[in-house]
């Protein structure tokens, strides 16, 4: 194992050009490694001379290998020259298009573990790769968590090819470029930063670069551990990055200027740079009219604040300011709460843990009954802790309107750190009042006004709107109409700011509101 890897797994040993060599090398790489498969072989005819092939069982096409790449080999090269034997094998022996010479061990083991054939041939210190690849997959699903009326109903799937084929179909541009690298001693994972030349900012895609080859790590399994390895606000409940499973939001993001992130092995993407405006547009947004879009972003906008700021309103508002109460209203509260042996936070709390652990349930239980888990517990377990006098009907109330309001955001993570939030505000609301429910919501504010991504103030565009004479307001909490929105965000470069214009001499109706 020291012969051949370095302290930091990087393979060390040597290419030979004596084929017994190379393929004891390969032996001990590959030991104690059943599902791969090595053969040797010998070809040519008079002058013939041995070759040796080795792949891993059910990542390549078996039928492709037999049918074209071995019976080319033996048909083809009955009368095998005495010099160049490597150069006539790649030029007459194996007819394909994906075809590359490799002159490293490590490179021959990576090809190899990528799911790539590999031809070595005696007397030569380089080898071939055939790329016959044929990997289980689920192909291309739906997407389930972020559902859309409508819009595709695609989703990414964990075959990384089978994302870039899916970014390229929504795509058609030869700007469109994917540099891939590879990341992870042990596991060399495939990832490919998608992006737009010209229009993504190049300071960003340099510091994206910079932050993916910061660290050496063993292994990256899932675009999530890729996030937190190269995001700097560490402890904030905010992610710096945007999170999709839809190919469409994705190219969408793309088109804007930002830079996606395809990571092998997982269906979700990453998208940078993003702003607390990007959370709060759902992937449909672009395919209704502006002002059903305009009147869901508002609800979304509403439903967000709602999920932090009920249960500590609640909590202030009864213990420290009832007098904002009109005595109707006092006088229901407190018939409500009679009998009640806990107060007000504690029924808060008890109500609020028990929907996330019923939240929390619904998602790990398997099967179609995890949905409902949620809801129908929720509904079940509240009403019998009224009817025991464990809380009070207007807790389920708040508690339930919260966590549906939690619903209306339509990104997990960013809804997952308002839930966070939520207990901050309780606690300072349960201490202070309503002027503790005031400063939990300013130091929200003053917090979401110093976060960046990747370069990009999360409040834009609304801490920054006199930024481009406020036009990014455009597409932000309102949504203007479509033909208004000529100018990309701030995302993007600012020679490539223009994504509209009219064509000249065209006929349109309402020219003289066009801005």
């Amino acid at each position: 194992m020291t012969l051949l890897h370095d302290d930091k797994n990087h393979i060390t040993a040597l290419f030979s050009k004596s084929l017994d060599e190379n393929i004891d090398t390969l032996s001990a790489l590959f030991e104690n490694c059943a599902d791969v498969v090595k053969r040797k072989f010998s070809v040519g005819g008079a002058n013939q001379t041995d070759i040796f092939i080795i792949y891993i069982d059910n990542m390549i096409d078996k039928e492709l290998l037999e049918m074209n790449t071995l019976l080319q080999l033996f048909r083809d090269l009955k009368e095998m020259p005495e010099t160049d034997k490597f150069e006539y094998i790649k030029n007459q022996g194996i007819q394909t298009v994906d075809l590359v010479e490799v002159n490293t061990i490590a490179e021959i083991v990576g090809q190899i573990l990528s799911g790539d054939t590999i031809i070595l041939v005696d007397g030569y210190d380089k080898a071939l790769k055939v790329s016959m690849r044929k990997m289980p997959n689920r192909g291309v699903p739906t997407s389930e968590n972020e559902v859309s009326v409508r819009g595709s109903k695609e989703s990414f799937s964990e075959a990384l090819f089978i994302n870039r084929v899916l970014l390229r179909r929504r795509i058609k541009d030869t700007n469109l470029k994917m540099k891939q690298l590879k990341i992870g001693t042990r596991t060399r994972t495939d990832v490919a930063v998608c992006y737009l030349e010209g229009v993504a900012k190049p300071e960003v895609l340099a510091e994206i670069e910079r932050r993916l080859n910061e660290y050496v790590i063993d292994g990256i399994l899932d675009s999530g551990m890729l996030e937190q390895l190269t995001e700097r606000n560490t402890y904030s409940p905010f992610p710096e990055y945007q999170s999709t499973e839809r190919p469409d939001k994705a190219a969408a993001a793309i088109l804007d200027g930002r830079v996606v992130i395809l990571v092998d092995n997982s269906p979700v993407v990453i998208v940078l740079p993003t702003t607390l405006n990007s959370f709060f547009q759902a992937s449909d947004d672009a395919y209704t009219r502006w002002e059903v879009a305009t009147f869901l972003r508002l609800l979304r906008y509403i439903g967000a604040f709602l999920t932090i700021a009920l249960p500590g309103l609640y909590v202030a508002v009864l213990n420290y300011n009832a007098e904002l109460l009109s005595p109707a209203m006092s006088l229901s509260f407190a018939a409500a709460r009679e009998g009640v042996p806990f107060s007000v936070l504690v029924e808060v709390i008890i109500m609020e843990i028990s929907f996330q652990m019923l939240l929390e349930a619904g998602v790990r239980m398997p099967g179609p009954m995890g949905g409902t888990l949620g809801i129908v517990g929720g509904l079940i377990i509240g009403d019998a802790a009224v009817n025991a006098n464990i809380v009070s009907p207007i807790v389920v109330i708040v508690i339930a309107l919260t966590a549906i309001t939690a619903f209306t955001v339509p990104n997990e993570p960013f809804a997952s750190a308002f839930r966070i939030i939520r207990y901050f505000i309780l606690a300072l609301s349960a201490f202070l009042g309503l002027f503790g429910f005031i400063i939990g919501i300013t130091c929200l504010l003053i917090h979401l006004g110093g976060l960046k991504s990747f370069g990009m103030p999360y409040m834009v565009p609304f801490a920054a709107s006199g930024i481009n004479h406020g036009t990014d307001t455009k597409d932000a909490m309102l949504r203007f109409p479509f033909r208004k929105l000529r100018r990309r965000p701030l995302f993007a470069s600012k020679d490539e700011r223009t994504k509209l214009v009219k064509r000249e001499g065209g006929k349109e109706m309402e020219d003289e509101n066009e801005d």
